[in-house]
C-alpha cells in the first residue's frame, strides 16, 4: 500500500510540474476542490475580492498534500516490517 502511494504521489509530482498539459490526479481533485470552497464563499461571484486567494491557497494546499502522502507511504512501508526499526543501542526491532 505504501510503495503504491509512493508511486502514485511521484508519478503525480512529476507530471504536475513538468508537463505543459495540467497536473496530475491528486493535483487536479485538491486544485478543483480548494476553486470550489473559495468560489461557494465568494456567494458564486466572479467578481468577488475573495477568489485573489484562491491560487495562493491552491499552491499551498497542493504542496501540503504532496508531503503528507509522501509522509504517509513512507510511513506505511516501515510500519509494513517489524524489523525495519530497530533501537539503536541493543539492535533489536523496536516493538520489544
Amino acid at each position: 500500500m505504501g510503495i503504491l502511494l509512493f508511486l502514485i504521489t511521484a508519478t503525480d509530482i512529476t507530471k504536475t510540474t513538468l508537463s505543459t498539459r495540467g497536473g496530475g490526479t491528486i493535483t487536479n481533485t485538491v486544485s478543483k476542490s480548494v476553486w470550489r470552497f473559495f468560489f461557494a464563499l465568494a456567494g458564486r461571484r466572479e467578481e468577488a475580492k475573495l477568489l485573489e486567494y484562491a491560487g495562493q491557497c491552491v499552491l499551498l494546499l497542493v504542496l501540503l498534500t504532496w508531503i503528507a502522502c509522501l509522509w504517509v507511504s513512507l510511513f506505511l512501508m516501515l510500519a509494513s516490517d517489524p524489523a525495519s526499526v530497530i533501537n539503536g543501542t541493543t539492535k533489536a526491532a523496536a516493538d520489544s
